[in-house]
């Protein structure tokens, strides 16, 4: 068995990633084996399958978007033999803003060949009722999980995508869900008391400072601190939603009395309507009113495939 397993998602960034692995495929100068995903959660199954079958130093290298850097971490968490390299190739690509990624071949040949070195990373746990779901980026309910729900389900995505303008479905069902969306409640739940927020726009648990394709939504998230960043925006008139939306790339959202940020291990909420959810801008649940959730981080769950070096 080779210990270097590539998994390509060909569709991730409307074929960037099928485009990128064609021009590298043969200047690779080190054996591995090739899967190419076809099927939702075919990533997870992939990296699991090679992972509980060797207990050799394994590195898996992921080509696609945020999607597919999901499934494939969610598959392969607490096995310390293996190590997940990343070519970010997809659309909005939050995954690469933060953690080290392969840009050149060359980064990755120099790599596989020459360092064995990785970094212990976080990942954050959304329990239900029912479900655990893991994610690397951020996980949340509110608005931001009905757009992209929205738009993911919509049939102008496959259509808008052949055009190469697959991004302007988002912006939308943004503007439709502005004027149709129907703010929510919930209670933050502690040892000690309990805090109801009213008038909630959306919700979101970060262990790393992006979503949405470069919003900045969390600035002081840190992905290997054990600890995450609970963001809510409630109490707040659309006109300074669409307003507060511009500073969020830069980060600056979070000056604003309708942004409130909280650190902690663990946050647990009660919800109070029926929410979308999302886990890395995937669809998670709908909430049950009355329901408790939990988000909790789980310290060094995987391994970041890292030079040692700042030359590569």
């Amino acid at each position: 068995m080779n210990n270097v397993v590539i998994i390509v998602n060909e569709v991730a960034g409307q074929g960037r990633a099928k485009k990128l692995w064609e021009s590298w495929k043969d200047r690779l100068p080190f054996s591995f084996t090739l899967f190419k995903t076809e099927y939702s959660g075919h990533a997870t199954a992939i990296s699991k399958e090679y992972a509980d079958a060797s207990q050799e130093p394994l590195l898996i290298i992921a080509i696609g978007g945020d999607g597919t850097i999901h499934e494939i971490l969610s598959g392969l968490i607490g096995y310390n033999h293996v190590r997940v390299g990343v070519v970010s190739a997809g659309s909005g690509n939050d995954f690469g803003r933060t953690f080290f990624v392969f840009k050149t071949i060359e980064q990755l040949n120099e790599y596989v060949l020459e360092f064995q070195s990785s970094e212990y990373m976080d990942m954050g746990t959304l329990k239900t009722n029912s479900e655990k779901f893991h994610f690397v980026n951020n996980a949340g309910f509110g608005f931001d999980a009905h757009v992209v729900y929205a738009a993911n389900n919509s049939s102008w995505k496959k259509w808008l995508n052949r055009l190469g303008l697959g991004k302007l479905v988002y912006i939308l069902y943004l503007v439709k869900e502005l004027f149709c969306f129907q703010k929510f409640s919930f209670s933050l739940l502690n040892k000690e008391d309990e805090i109801k927020f009213e008038d909630v726009w959306f919700i979101t648990v970060c262990n790393q400072p992006y979503f949405g394709g470069g919003m900045k939504i969390s600035p002081s998230s840190l992905p290997n601190d054990s600890l995450i960043e609970l963001t809510i925006v409630h109490h707040l008139k659309k006109t300074k939603l669409l307003f507060i939306f511009g500073t969020v790339f830069f980060g600056k959202h979070t000056a604003y009395k309708e942004i409130k940020q909280i650190q902690a291990k663990e946050f647990t909420i009660q919800m109070n309507d029926e929410v979308y959810g999302h886990v890395d801008g995937e669809f998670s649940c709908m909430t049950t009113p009355g329901s408790t959730y939990t988000f909790k981080v789980e310290s060094d769950a995987w391994n970041l495939a890292k030079p040692p070096s700042k030359r590569s």
